[in-house]
């Protein structure tokens, strides 16, 4: 899919029929029809192919009339996949494209919705739209934060099904931290090119954005030290209640020796003191009883 878009006067951000000067090209899961389109623009065949590979790692080229930014976003179009997908920025001295493998409805949407900004500020454009997926980033991370915290409010009620979870959070905090680091240091490069030309303001824009990746990227990792940390605690808490129960069944082992014991030598089938006396199996039995509750009670207050 392929559209056309540019601001008005008013820099409200409009659809159009036909690729105009200053205009932004949006193409999500494009076919070789659209591909062939793109390249006729002047953009390289090997930027395009590495914007729809699922696994291509963020960065940032400058050739000829084009400057190529592949970011990674998280996902938006299914709330059960937080796996990231990769989108390709490509800024020409007419208008700024962008690509990527799956649909961004609900990325670009609110974007198109909500920005006010000239589309013929290329560099402008861009930094709002990296902009924008540092929010995502920043939504995704605070809420896998809020639910975290939930889930381990008590560490001595946790159950196997919340370590699968935290397992799950931790999966996806490694995949957004694959993501944005490098993802920071490309963004970094739009700074320290010159043949960009970025106004004071622009600069001050990338920066800032830089920042707040570094904080998300921070955050990203203090979540997964306190996941680490939240394990270990979960498994010297289970460590523990194994013991307790392999030390009591261990008691319950030894204090049963005793009856069992005397059960066995006054059930052979040869003459045995007491066997004339009538009150002698209860005799046998209480004492038994003692025996093995004193002898539980000893190893039970012995640590």
């Amino acid at each position: 899919m392929i559209q056309y878009l540019q601001s008005d006067q008013d820099q409200i951000i409009r659809s159009h029929k036909t690729l105009q000067t200053g205009a932004w090209l949006r193409c999500e899961q494009p076919s070789e029809q659209e591909l062939a389109e793109l390249l006729t623009l002047g953009m390289d065949g090997d930027a395009l192919s590495d914007a729809l590979d699922p696994h291509e790692v963020p960065r940032i080229d400058f050739e000829d009339d084009w400057t190529y930014l592949i970011v990674r976003i998280p996902s938006t179009d299914d709330a059960f996949n937080d796996f990231t997908t990769p989108v390709l920025f490509g800024m020409h001295k007419d208008y700024v494209v962008t690509l990527s493998r799956d649909s961004l409805s609900q990325l670009w949407q609110p974007f198109i919705d909500k920005t006010r900004i000239s589309t013929r500020r290329r560099v402008a454009l861009i930094v709002a739209m990296t902009e924008a997926v540092a929010m995502q980033y920043q939504r995704r991370v605070a809420t896998i934060n809020r639910q975290m915290r939930a889930a381990i409010d008590d560490i001595h009620t946790l159950r196997a099904r919340d370590i699968v979870v935290l397992t799950e959070y931790e999966r996806r905090l490694n995949d957004y931290l694959d993501a944005l680091i490098p993802m920071n240091w490309a963004i970094e490069q739009l700074v320290a090119n010159r043949s960009l030309r970025l106004k004071e303001d622009d600069k001050d824009d990338v920066e800032d954005i830089s920042i707040d990746l570094e904080q998300v990227i921070s955050r990203c990792k203090s979540l997964l030290r306190t996941i680490t940390n939240v394990r270990d605690s979960y498994r010297a808490v289970m460590d523990t209640k194994l013991n307790e129960t392999i030390r009591l069944l261990t008691v319950m082992t030894v204090a049963l020796t005793v009856p069992t014991m005397v059960a066995g030598l006054f059930g052979m089938n040869v003459p045995v003191p007491g066997a004339e006396d009538g009150t002698m199996f209860w005799k046998i039995t209480i004492g038994s009883v003692i025996i093995a509750m004193v002898v539980g009670f000893y190893f039970l207050r012995r640590r």
